[in-house]
């Protein structure tokens, strides 16, 4: 019978140039149990602007990214958009990105919704009713390697005169995350600026991947002249940001792929 190996067989491991048993210390468990994962948010705008002529123009950019997960705001509804999205980029990458849809509520929900694509393992989807003309939020529990994180998507109420509404849709989303034991990002286009009441009551408990890195972020909207920035990444504190930027900010052959950049972070957790 096979035998493993134990303290008195140091030598025999020398000699078939395996090393000496060590134990591992506490640096080496976290380490190890340490992973990384890249997160990006995109508002598709639905099929507006001729999207089949614009859709190349998006899966190019997102198979050049590889985001693990994709958070996607004005996904349309009637025609699977989301779900065409997920099949192109598997086909484009050989990654199988799967698919958690939320439309909106009431009528609206018949035209787009918001999707998180994911092409790690991630746990069935929780939907949050947001008020408004007809808002959700969705969450997901996906895991990079064993260590699990909270995505959060939203989109929040896009009138200018709102702003108290958008104020109290986030406190909605942060009291939906209470009960998660999970490091938590939410993303997506949130429909305000850094300095309105939303995005002060997110900065509570979040910070923008951008805080602290040496990356120009002018504005997100729109995109052809984004002067605007509304478009967001947000992590908890202790979710460490290796790296952000933005993608899809360029028109090509004079066609912008969304009325949005996309923004992307690379995370560890």
């Amino acid at each position: 019978m096979a035998r493993g190996w134990h303290e008195g067989d140091s030598g025999r491991r020398e000699a078939c140039g395996l090393g000496p048993i060590r134990e591992l210390s506490l640096e080496d468990r976290y380490t190890r149990s340490v992973a990384e994962l890249t997160i990006a948010t995109l508002n598709l705008r639905g099929v507006h602007d001729s999207w089949l002529r614009r859709e190349p123009l998006v899966i190019a950019g997102l198979a050049k990214l590889q985001p693990d997960v994709l958070c996607l705001q004005e996904a349309a509804t009637w025609c699977l958009q989301a779900h065409w999205v997920a099949w192109r980029l598997s086909r484009r990458t050989g990654r199988k990105y799967r698919v958690s849809f939320a439309p909106k509520r009431g009528y609206r929900g018949l035209f787009e919704g918001v999707a998180i694509l994911s092409a790690l393992p991630a746990g069935r989807h929780r939907t949050l009713a947001l008020g408004g003309s007809g808002r959700v939020a969705q969450r997901v529990v996906a895991k990079a390697d064993v260590r699990p994180v909270v995505v959060v998507i939203a989109h929040l109420e896009h009138r200018s005169r709102s702003a108290a509404l958008r104020g109290s849709q986030v406190e909605s989303i942060l009291g939906w995350l209470k009960d998660s034991t999970h490091p938590a990002v939410v993303a997506g286009d949130f429909n305000d600026v850094p300095d309105s009441p939303a995005l002060a009551a997110l900065s509570a408990g979040f910070r923008s991947v951008f805080s602290g890195l040496d990356v120009q972020l002018v504005g997100t909207s729109p995109a052809r002249e984004p002067h605007r920035i509304i478009d967001y990444i947000m992590a908890v504190e202790g979710v460490e940001v290796m790296d952000a930027g933005k993608f899809l900010d360029e028109p090509q052959n004079g066609r912008w792929p969304s009325d949005h950049i996309g923004l992307w972070a690379k995370i560890r957790i």
